[in-house]
């Protein structure tokens, strides 16, 4: 795509003609910054987006993206925002706390200015305002590559109004800010965004979400830049600055979008970040005059920055004794290419502590990581791949984007999408994926987290796609109860296996707060009326191995009561239907596939008789796509019952909701009912 244009659109040419007038863009945004009046806190909302949780409406979100000639003899981007909110109830609201992010690498950081911020109140029915004070404003370093600008309005109350506006100039044209019109919490009335880019940039355009466009308009222009830049006048005299008038054909174009309701929040939804009605701009292409330069617009020309990076690929082709000596340390004694593969991932799993998930690059360097037993998920399994690659193995970098950092595209790349790296080592003829990060995760084994769609191998001879998907985890649990009566009621025993991924999940639990709080927690959930003993957890320290949770349990109840009432699950099935809603806009996204089997046996009662039991069922959800099946009968003078809910995908598209509504509306029905036991 060229500028906004489409793809068949022959590029306009710059002309370059040295002049000495500088004509700065004109400010896009509506001029209505200010204007408030008593009929403004009395209008009433559109119906169509009345939110009753809402605590706050936004009543405009104005953006205006535009450039200027910078001193680098090239195009700054200026970026200025006009939002106005009206607060509905001021408990429970946030927008009154703004948080700006500018990307600051170096000295050359991003910078804010024009900041103002007023609250507007009605008082003996005139309006009285409170404005920002500018000492409120201030600034802290995010990380090594961020500062988080922030400031607070002042004088917030039920029925205020508020409005702020700033301005970010940036000499990083590949960071063109993206426009959300949708906001996760409070519906909007009007939001809007326009854009004039000079055709020496461009870019392709991303849009995602499913609200229409009020105006989706574009045109062309002209305007001029003055950009600076150093010439060399000879070797005596250095340089000396000069300015040119740069004239450009630009493209110019207007989104806006009308009474957008908030996105609010759905079970099974990776992240909002993914289906938010927003606009996203990847710089593909830049023109100098003279000729085309791409900008990272393909995995090859991508892989290669990354390798050419001295935070990611240079160090982990550097010959460093030191690294080699530790491989050679770790595996001593060791032949076997697997089994030395499973020693340096087990050592580092062991003894480094991930500081930063969402950091795929070297904080510092590779020796430093070790000497200081952590560092970021980028440290650690590029240490990792280092170390592999000294013992001789085949080990790359895989760079992918985690479910909570929204998807990554698998046609185009983008840096900012990648926030995690793991390796993958090829061994024979098999191919391992592998996550240092976690002492939990056991070896070929990735976090759910990690499957979110298409990933990228990092390699000069082997790159290319992989794809982790949700619907290839395939995720089993087993629970098994044995039950029988005795005088202080029903006495038993509870064991439960997990898979990978829960597995997983519970050892990090575990780490985290104990076992003693974990059946703490369970009886908590069980009430007074169970009591339990005797809890235990097996294969905790063996990562590859399943998790078993097993205890014993008393449930308390009268043996004299003329009838008694039991649900075979005791608890461990649905209760209520995940799925409430009566239609779904967004797709259903579980973390993996599911495959659940609960099996109860429980001795009748001396001196009771079986009144009722539940009917045996199987059922298939949408032919093959997965089936339920809840199986009870009375064998002399036991109570056998099994069930065992499957699903064979963990995604599922909205036209897909309604039947996966009422398969679950079937499950808990079913799995509520009850047996009932008659006294002879």
């Amino acid at each position: 795509m060229i500028g906004l244009k489409p793809l068949n659109r022959i590029p306009s040419i710059l002309c370059l003609c040295l002049l000495y007038t500088f004509c700065p863009a004109q400010d896009k945004a509506k001029d209505t910054w200010g204007k408030i009046s008593p009929a403004d806190f009395a209008a009433p909302l559109p119906p169509s987006i009345t939110d009753s949780n809402a605590s706050g409406i936004v009543l405009s979100d104005l953006g205006d993206i535009h450039f200027v000639g910078n001193k680098n003899g090239w195009f700054s981007y200026v970026f200025k925002r006009q939002t106005r909110v009206k607060v509905l109830r001021k408990n429970g609201f946030d927008l009154d706390k703004v948080v700006v992010r500018l990307y600051a690498p170096d000295e050359n950081a991003e910078k804010i200015s024009k900041v103002e911020a007023v609250t507007y109140n009605i008082e003996n029915g005139a309006v009285v305002s409170t404005r920002l004070d500018s000492k409120d404003l201030f600034q802290e370093r995010r990380n090594k590559y961020y500062i988080d600008a922030k400031f607070s309005l002042p004088g917030i109350k039920d029925g205020s109004i508020i409005e702020y506006t700033y301005t970010v100039t940036s000499d990083y044209e590949v960071r063109l800010p993206s426009w959300q019109f949708q906001w996760e919490k409070y519906p909007c009335l009007w939001s809007e965004c326009k854009v004039e880019i000079p055709q020496a940039l461009f870019y392709t355009l991303v849009r995602q979400g499913i609200h229409p466009y009020a105006i989706d308009k574009g045109s062309e222009g002209h305007s001029t830049y003055r950009v600076d830049e150093k010439a060399e006048i000879g070797v005596y005299y250095g340089s000396q600055d000069k300015s040119y008038t740069v004239s450009a054909v630009t493209v110019k174009h207007d989104w806006a979008m009308k009474d957008i309701p908030a996105f609010g929040t759905e079970p099974y939804l990776t992240t909002s970040e993914n289906y938010v009605d927003r606009l996203s701009f990847q710089l593909s292409k830049t023109y100098n005059g003279a000729e085309f330069h791409d900008v990272a617009d393909n995995w090859a020309h991508f892989t290669g920055l990354l390798l050419g990076k001295n935070n990611f690929g240079l160090p982990l082709q550097a010959e460093d004794d030191w690294l080699t000596q530790k491989a050679d340390q770790i595996t001593a004694g060791e032949s076997d290419p697997v089994r030395k593969a499973r020693l340096i991932h087990s050592y580092l799993a062991d003894h480094l502590t991930c500081t930063n998930y969402g950091d795929p690059y070297i904080s510092t360097n590779l020796a430093d990581v070790l000497k200081k037993n952590g560092g970021s998920i980028g440290d650690i399994n590029l240490l990792m791949i280092a170390m592999l690659r000294r013992k001789g193995l085949s080990a790359d970098p895989v760079m992918l984007s985690t479910r909570q950092n929204g998807f990554s595209m698998s046609s185009f790349p983008d840096l900012d999408r990648m926030n995690y790296v793991i390796a993958r080592v090829k061994l024979f003829d098999k191919v391992y994926y592998l996550d240092a990060a976690h002492p939990q995760l056991g070896f070929g084994q990735l976090p759910g987290y990690c499957y979110n769609g298409p990933a990228r191998i990092i390699s000069n001879t082997d790159s290319g796609a992989v794809w982790f998907l949700p619907d290839s985890l395939k995720e089993q649990k087993t629970t098994m109860v044995l039950m029988s009566a005795s005088e202080k009621g029903f006495e038993g025993s509870w064991q439960s296996t997990f898979g990978r991924q829960e597995s997983f999940n519970l050892r990090a639990e575990i780490a985290h707060k104990g076992q003693k709080d974990y059946f703490k927690d369970i009886q908590t959930a069980w009430g007074e009326d169970m009591v339990i003993n005797n809890g235990a957890i097996d294969s905790l320290d063996r990562p590859e191995d399943p998790v078993k949770v097993h205890y014993d349990f008393l449930m308390k109840e009268s043996m004299d009561a003329p009838v008694l009432y039991l649900n075979p699950m005791l608890g461990e099935g649905y209760r209520q239907n995940p799925f409430k809603a009566a239609e779904r806009k967004y797709p259903v996204e579980m973390p993996y596939t599911m495959d659940e089997t609960y099996i109860f046996s429980m001795d009748i009662p001396s001196g009771y008789a079986v009144e009722e039991l539940p009917k045996s069922t199987r059922v298939a959800f949408n032919v093959d796509q997965g089936s339920f099946e809840y199986l009870v009968l009375k064998n002399g003078e036991q109570i056998q019952f099994r069930c065992r809910l499957k699903l064979n995908r963990a995604t599922f598209q909205p036209e897909d909701y309604p039947s996966l509504r009422d398969f679950f509306g079937f499950v808990v029905k079913k799995e509520n009912e009850q047996i009932v036991l008659k006294k002879k």
